[in-house]
Protein backbone atom coordinates (compact mmCIF):
# COMPACT_ATOMS: atom_id res chain seq x y z
CA UNK A 1 0.00 0.00 0.00
CA UNK A 2 1.38 3.17 -0.85
CA UNK A 3 1.47 6.70 1.41
CA UNK A 4 -1.77 8.32 -0.07
CA UNK A 5 -4.16 5.21 0.57
CA UNK A 6 -2.96 4.51 4.44
CA UNK A 7 -3.77 8.43 5.07
CA UNK A 8 -7.03 8.01 2.96
CA UNK A 9 -7.97 5.05 5.10
CA UNK A 10 -6.92 7.16 8.97
CA UNK A 11 -8.57 10.03 7.95
CA UNK A 12 -11.62 8.22 7.46
CA UNK A 13 -11.02 6.50 10.47
CA UNK A 14 -10.48 9.43 12.43
CA UNK A 15 -13.73 11.24 10.74
CA UNK A 16 -15.96 8.25 11.61
CA UNK A 17 -14.91 8.21 15.26
CA UNK A 18 -15.05 11.30 15.71
CA UNK A 19 -18.72 11.93 14.35
CA UNK A 20 -19.58 8.68 16.46
CA UNK A 21 -20.57 10.94 19.42
CA UNK A 22 -22.35 13.42 16.92
CA UNK A 23 -25.09 10.77 15.88
CA UNK A 24 -25.20 9.41 19.39
CA UNK A 25 -28.72 10.61 21.58
CA UNK A 26 -27.06 8.44 24.74
CA UNK A 27 -24.11 11.05 24.74
CA UNK A 28 -26.21 14.13 23.22
CA UNK A 29 -29.14 13.89 25.46
CA UNK A 30 -28.40 12.47 29.04
CA UNK A 31 -30.91 14.06 30.47
CA UNK A 32 -33.36 11.31 28.12
CA UNK A 33 -31.97 8.05 29.51
CA UNK A 34 -34.50 6.05 31.33
CA UNK A 35 -37.34 7.01 28.78
CA UNK A 36 -39.29 3.98 28.19
CA UNK A 37 -41.02 5.21 25.16
CA UNK A 38 -42.81 8.32 23.70
CA UNK A 39 -41.91 10.49 19.90
CA UNK A 40 -39.01 9.12 18.67
CA UNK A 41 -36.11 11.94 17.76
CA UNK A 42 -35.74 11.74 14.16
CA UNK A 43 -32.60 13.67 13.98
CA UNK A 44 -30.97 11.34 16.67
CA UNK A 45 -32.76 8.19 14.50
CA UNK A 46 -31.25 9.30 11.07
CA UNK A 47 -27.66 9.83 12.53
CA UNK A 48 -27.91 6.12 14.26
CA UNK A 49 -29.25 4.52 10.28
CA UNK A 50 -25.68 6.82 8.98
CA UNK A 51 -24.12 4.98 11.40
CA UNK A 52 -24.66 2.01 8.81
CA UNK A 53 -22.93 3.41 5.71
CA UNK A 54 -19.75 2.67 7.46
CA UNK A 55 -20.52 -1.03 8.69
CA UNK A 56 -23.19 -3.05 9.89
CA UNK A 57 -21.85 -3.38 13.48
CA UNK A 58 -21.54 0.64 14.38
CA UNK A 59 -24.99 1.25 13.22
CA UNK A 60 -26.95 -1.59 14.99
CA UNK A 61 -24.89 -0.62 17.90
CA UNK A 62 -26.05 3.29 17.42
CA UNK A 63 -29.27 1.70 17.38
CA UNK A 64 -29.17 -0.43 20.53
CA UNK A 65 -27.46 1.98 22.73
CA UNK A 66 -29.76 4.47 22.21
CA UNK A 67 -32.90 2.53 21.72
CA UNK A 68 -32.58 0.75 24.74
CA UNK A 69 -30.99 3.84 27.19
CA UNK A 70 -34.27 5.53 26.40
CA UNK A 71 -32.76 8.60 24.76
CA UNK A 72 -33.92 7.85 20.98
CA UNK A 73 -36.82 9.45 22.97
CA UNK A 74 -38.03 13.12 22.81
CA UNK A 75 -40.18 13.60 26.29
CA UNK A 76 -40.93 9.96 27.32
CA UNK A 77 -42.53 8.21 29.58
CA UNK A 78 -40.65 7.48 32.85
CA UNK A 79 -41.42 4.97 35.58
CA UNK A 80 -42.51 6.60 39.11
CA UNK A 81 -39.54 5.54 41.11
CA UNK A 82 -39.86 4.81 45.10
CA UNK A 83 -37.11 6.13 47.61
CA UNK A 84 -35.90 4.17 50.20
CA UNK A 85 -37.78 6.54 52.70
CA UNK A 86 -41.44 5.19 50.82
CA UNK A 87 -41.66 8.31 48.67
CA UNK A 88 -42.69 8.64 45.27
CA UNK A 89 -41.89 12.34 43.82
CA UNK A 90 -44.33 13.21 40.70
CA UNK A 91 -43.48 16.83 38.56
CA UNK A 92 -46.02 19.24 39.08
CA UNK A 93 -47.02 19.77 34.80
CA UNK A 94 -47.40 23.47 34.10
CA UNK A 95 -50.99 25.80 33.57
CA UNK A 96 -51.88 28.56 32.00
CA UNK A 97 -54.78 29.22 34.52
CA UNK A 98 -54.95 28.11 38.80
CA UNK A 99 -56.48 24.34 39.57
CA UNK A 100 -56.12 22.28 42.03
CA UNK A 101 -55.04 18.37 41.29
CA UNK A 102 -55.44 15.36 43.37
CA UNK A 103 -52.85 12.68 42.60
CA UNK A 104 -53.03 9.37 43.45
CA UNK A 105 -51.71 5.83 43.63
CA UNK A 106 -54.19 2.92 43.15
CA UNK A 107 -53.82 -0.55 43.01
CA UNK A 108 -56.11 -2.84 40.06
CA UNK A 109 -58.43 -3.26 42.48
CA UNK A 110 -58.92 0.67 43.45
CA UNK A 111 -57.01 0.41 46.65
CA UNK A 112 -55.65 3.81 47.08
CA UNK A 113 -51.76 3.83 47.96
CA UNK A 114 -50.94 7.47 48.30
CA UNK A 115 -52.92 10.70 47.91
CA UNK A 116 -51.53 14.22 47.80
CA UNK A 117 -53.46 17.45 46.51
CA UNK A 118 -51.38 20.58 44.83
CA UNK A 119 -51.96 23.72 43.21
CA UNK A 120 -50.80 24.69 40.03
CA UNK A 121 -50.82 27.99 38.09
CA UNK A 122 -48.30 30.41 35.97
CA UNK A 123 -47.03 30.74 39.75
CA UNK A 124 -46.04 27.68 40.13
CA UNK A 125 -42.48 27.13 39.56
CA UNK A 126 -40.93 25.04 36.87
CA UNK A 127 -39.96 21.56 38.33
CA UNK A 128 -41.97 21.83 41.42
CA UNK A 129 -42.87 17.90 42.71
CA UNK A 130 -45.83 16.43 44.97
CA UNK A 131 -44.76 13.76 47.34
CA UNK A 132 -46.72 11.01 47.64
CA UNK A 133 -45.61 9.13 50.76
CA UNK A 134 -46.57 4.94 49.71
CA UNK A 135 -45.65 4.01 53.74
CA UNK A 136 -45.65 -0.21 54.03
CA UNK A 137 -47.89 -0.39 51.26
CA UNK A 138 -45.22 -1.53 48.57
CA UNK A 139 -42.12 -4.02 49.40
CA UNK A 140 -39.41 -5.13 47.01
CA UNK A 141 -40.50 -7.53 44.05
CA UNK A 142 -38.69 -9.48 41.56
CA UNK A 143 -40.04 -9.34 38.61
CA UNK A 144 -39.43 -12.81 36.66
CA UNK A 145 -39.74 -10.94 33.17
CA UNK A 146 -36.77 -8.53 33.76
CA UNK A 147 -35.39 -9.74 37.10
CA UNK A 148 -35.00 -6.18 37.70
CA UNK A 149 -36.42 -4.68 41.11
CA UNK A 150 -39.67 -3.25 41.26
CA UNK A 151 -42.13 -1.91 44.08
CA UNK A 152 -45.25 -3.87 44.46
CA UNK A 153 -48.09 -4.40 46.34
CA UNK A 154 -48.54 -7.24 49.15
CA UNK A 155 -50.93 -8.96 46.37
CA UNK A 156 -48.38 -8.16 43.35
CA UNK A 157 -51.31 -6.08 41.34
CA UNK A 158 -50.43 -3.26 39.05
CA UNK A 159 -50.26 0.14 40.56
CA UNK A 160 -51.19 3.05 38.49
CA UNK A 161 -50.85 6.89 38.52
CA UNK A 162 -54.54 9.00 38.96
CA UNK A 163 -55.06 12.59 38.44
CA UNK A 164 -58.02 14.19 39.20
CA UNK A 165 -59.00 17.91 38.27
CA UNK A 166 -60.61 20.51 40.44
CA UNK A 167 -63.39 19.84 37.77
CA UNK A 168 -63.63 16.18 38.34
CA UNK A 169 -61.82 14.59 35.31
CA UNK A 170 -59.64 12.15 36.16
CA UNK A 171 -57.17 10.47 34.36
CA UNK A 172 -55.03 7.26 35.09
CA UNK A 173 -51.61 6.31 33.87
CA UNK A 174 -50.73 2.55 33.54
CA UNK A 175 -46.58 2.93 34.95
CA UNK A 176 -44.42 0.34 36.59
CA UNK A 177 -42.90 1.60 40.35
CA UNK A 178 -39.19 1.20 40.79
CA UNK A 179 -37.61 0.57 44.47
CA UNK A 180 -34.49 3.10 44.69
Amino acid sequence: MNRRTIRAIAATTMLTLGSGSVGCGYLLYPERRGNRGGNIDAGTMVMDLLWLLPGLIPGVVALIVDFSSGAMYRGGRVGLVVSPDSRVAVRLPRSSKPMQLEFRLVTASHRVLAHETAVIGPSTPEGTSVQLDVGGAMQPDISRASRAPRAATAAGEAIYLEVQTDGGATARFPTSLEAA
